[in-house]
């Protein structure tokens, strides 16, 4: 036996051998290239909150509300956590219900009875704002595909931050 491969040499001409060759290396390229190369972006819009969004977040609240908006110690500030259930109608409303947390006994919503609605906008690259009763916004970043949300308030008297998951 002098040549184990006479039956593929004989089987498939040389110009074939060649071209299969090229072939396979340009499939190779080609898969390569798709899966290096970086998603697209995603263009994102009112319809990308739908549904309802499990949340939380904590932070500071000012203790004396009639401060002017300045730079103030820590010792103004009073601890405040809050949860809630959002649900997005993807058109730009939203409804929020929630239960707040002030620290030394002070909570408010505790039977899921403080229900807030608001308005929401939506960027194309995925950020936004939420306005909430009494001139409060939260800042939002959308992520995982629309199935999370990252939060701060902007409100001038507050200082927040938390996030919400899809249900």
């Amino acid at each position: 036996m002098k040549n184990r491969n006479i039956m593929f040499t004989r089987s498939v001409p040389k110009m074939s051998k060649a071209r299969l060759f090229r072939s396979i290396l340009a499939l190779g390229v080609v898969a390569l290239i798709m899966h290096v190369s970086p998603p697209r972006a995603e263009a994102y819009d009112l319809s990308s909150l739908n549904g309802s969004y499990a949340g939380s977040f904590s932070g500071l609240t000012p203790i004396n509300q009639n401060r002017p908006p300045a730079l103030t110690t820590i010792s103004h500030f009073a601890p405040e956590y809050a949860a809630g259930l959002w649900t997005f109608d993807g058109a730009g409303g939203f409804t929020g219900l929630l239960v707040f947390n002030f620290g030394n006994g002070l909570i408010i919503g505790d039977n899921w009875d403080l229900n807030l609605t608001g308005t929401y906008t939506v960027n194309a690259n995925g950020t936004g704002t939420m306005t909430l009763p009494f001139g409060h916004r939260l800042h939002f970043v959308i992520g995982a595909g629309g199935n999370e949300l990252k939060y701060i308030s902007t409100a001038a008297s507050e200082v927040t931050a938390g996030s919400m998951v899809r249900q």
